[in-house]
């Protein structure tokens, strides 16, 4: 028996010894050395691309001003009233409709005395502006106004009226040239382009650069003169958008 106890005991020894040595020497091999080493950063490439797309304006907005002063604000409202029927009846034969003729604001107040609170008269003050597609029209126009005898012709501002196709066109043609950018750029460097990470985009606005106008008194001494029509002339506008993108890429060698 003793002998029997005598073999065991050494045996038992070493099995809970191999045991507690598996337990403390135990450990897992990361992903990384598994596959070859440790883990490269993504080499990124950031591209911009430019969309511009240029038109001619097509409407013309022309702002005037209506200012009447009187005793009474009644009489004053009433004489602003016949002035804009007066343009109005000069405006409408030239195939301009109402609704293009648009009165922005309508101001009555008292004006004082110098030097004093006792009101001396009252001002009716009308902002209005007037819509038009046919550049044609811009001289007949202001003819009208100048025989209205219209206290003040103001801007005289081009617009583009369908902008918004113009800045899409813009917009896709942007995104064309950042992605040729990158292309180019990744193939001259022996790369490949193996995903997309950010993108962004911004609206470049509209540049309508320098308009030639006239002011009001040259056009009151010229209204005459058709000569003046062709001083009138919308610029050409360009629309600018900015594309930018951030690719990842991978060499391959030449």
């Amino acid at each position: 028996m003793n002998k029997i106890v005598s073999f065991l005991l050494p045996c038992l020894c070493f099995l809970l010894a191999a045991a507690a040595a598996a337990e403390t020497f135990s450990f897992t091999i990361p992903d990384v050395y598994l596959k070859g080493g440790p883990a490269k950063e993504p080499v990124l490439l950031n591209v911009t691309g430019t969309g511009r797309v240029k038109t001619v304006p097509d409407q013309v907005v022309i702002s005037a001003r209506i200012y009447t002063e009187e005793k009474k604000a009644g009489e004053a409202f009433d004489e602003n009233q016949f002035k804009m029927r007066y343009l109005m009846d000069k405006l409408l034969p030239l195939g301009i409709p109402r609704e293009k003729i648009a009165t922005e604001s309508l101001s009555i107040y008292p004006v004082y005395k110098e030097n004093s609170s006792k009101v001396d008269k009252y001002a009716v003050d009308r902002s209005i502006k007037i819509f038009q597609d046919d550049m044609d029209r811009i001289s007949p126009i202001l003819d009208a106004l100048i025989d209205s005898q219209i206290d003040d012709i103001g801007n005289i501002q081009f617009m583009v009226k369908d902008l918004e196709q113009k800045y899409e066109e813009a917009l896709e043609e942007a995104a064309t040239d950042c992605r040729r950018r990158a292309k180019t750029l990744a193939a001259g460097m022996g790369a490949k382009i193996v995903d997309m990470k950010a993108m962004s985009y911004s609206f470049g606005g509209g540049d309508y650069g320098a308009l030639p106008r006239m002011a009001a008194g040259y056009l009151a001494m010229e209204a005459a003169d058709e000569a003046y029509n062709q001083m009138i002339v919308p610029s050409e506008v360009t629309t600018t958008v900015t594309v930018n993108a951030t690719y990842e890429v991978e060499y391959v060698g030449d």
